[in-house]
């Protein structure tokens, strides 16, 4: 789906609320810690396979007073962005015929890594009620089987922008030890919630620290997602069966990126007062972009569902018409509702966004298929396009 809705934003020279990268100018602190990282000349060599000493040891001191627990630099290992991670964990956990839960909608990798692991996808639709994302426990529940090997649990969501709170988290807890499952926390969007919600970590719970796998993005947290460095977490154990997978596939990460990040890592932890670090001027910058897509969908009769945390919002595209609805090529169309309109905006009006459909399993994409997925973890610059756009719409 990435190249067909890539092509059509190039094609269409669009403004881009689609993909979800950051596309602000590298931060000046970032510059300096890279600058300081390229005049060591062993960053030029390889490091660990398990990861750069310096960047393992400041994930230590950064995630151990978020999980209560002193951790250890065996409890990590450094990835190439955290798409890597699903893999390596899909590959050393699951075998032919294990079952994986995912939440749908859902990224994509963990649906494609699936079918390399020869494992299958057990999906659990989220809902909307009350405008919010709901967690229906009472199909989790029935969803588990004594094939069931994993649940990926997603949070804050893409592409829901649903944060899950301390009830689901303590719900999905019960269940994988119930059945004696792991679990894989994507927490690339962790730093980012807005206001009045809370990113809880299910590996802090009792008894999950050892059946935890959590995975977190360089890219995400510092707006960098070229440059593809991330992270897991976990229980030793765990870790080690990562490590097996990592020395048959990539080996090891960009020595002078981890070297960079470490740094990174440091200056937040370090930062006095907190409400200067990079989190905070980056989240303000999403939060206030927010506000305003939020009040130009609204104004343009396009709803959108309570949104938590993460990069991304989603708008209901089915109570106002457009124009273009009326060309024969909208009106012979099979696609889903959101496809059309979402090709729609893009050729007619030069703003890009993704229907929801498309994160959704072949057999269940007709299920919700009157939203669309827009992209807030942007430049206000790019934002503040986009809200012209959105206010042409009228």
């Amino acid at each position: 789906m990435w190249i067909e809705w890539g092509n059509l934003t190039r094609q269409n020279k669009a403004c881009s609320l689609g993909s979800g990268y950051p596309d602000f100018a590298l931060h000046p602190d970032l510059k300096d810690e890279l600058l300081k990282a390229s005049e060591d000349p062993c960053t030029s060599w390889y490091t660990r396979a398990q990861g750069h000493p310096k960047l393992l040891e400041e994930i230590v001191a950064a995630y151990s007073p978020l999980l209560g627990r002193k951790m250890t630099t065996d409890e990590a290992i450094i990835t190439i962005g955290a798409y890597q991670g699903i893999y390596w964990t899909f590959e050393a956990f699951l075998d032919e015929g294990d079952e994986v839960i995912v939440f749908e909608p859902m990224f994509d990798a963990y649906q494609m890594d699936s079918v390399l692991s020869n494992s299958r996808v057990v999906t659990v639709q989220l809902k909307i009620e009350s405008n919010s994302w709901v967690l229906d426990k009472e199909q989790l529940r029935k969803s588990f089987t004594n094939r069931t090997k994993m649940i990926v649990l997603n949070t804050p969501h893409n592409p829901t922008g649903k944060v899950f709170n301390r009830d689901e988290l303590e719900f999905i807890s019960q269940l994988s030890k119930e059945y004696n499952c792991l679990v894989l926390s994507d927490e690339v969007y962790d730093r980012y919630v807005l206001d009045g919600y809370e990113h809880l970590r299910i590996a802090a719970l009792p008894g999950m620290w050892e059946r935890t796998i959590t995975l977190c993005s360089v890219g995400k947290m510092f707006g960098i997602t070229g440059w593809r460095l991330g992270w897991a977490y976990g229980h030793s154990a765990l870790i080690e069966k990562l490590f097996r997978i990592c020395l048959c596939d990539t080996f090891g990460a960009s020595t002078l990126l981890q070297e960079t990040v470490a740094g990174m890592l440091k200056r937040q932890r370090l930062c006095e007062p907190p409400k200067e670090s990079y989190y905070v001027w980056a989240g303000n910058i999403f939060k206030d972009n927010y506000k305003k897509l939020y009040k130009a969908f609204t104004d343009a009769e396009m709803p959108v569902i309570t949104t938590e945390g993460g990069f991304f919002m989603v708008v209901d595209c089915s109570r106002r018409s457009f124009d273009f609805q009326n060309s024969e090529e909208y009106v012979t169309s099979e696609e889903e509702l959101d496809v059309k309109i979402a090709k729609g905006i893009v050729n007619h009006f030069k703003l890009a966004i993704l229907p929801l459909s498309l994160f959704y399993d072949l057999e269940n994409k007709n299920k919700l298929t009157n939203y669309l997925r827009v992209c807030y973890a942007k430049s206000p610059e790019t934002v503040d396009l986009a809200v012209k756009i959105i206010e042409s719409f009228n």
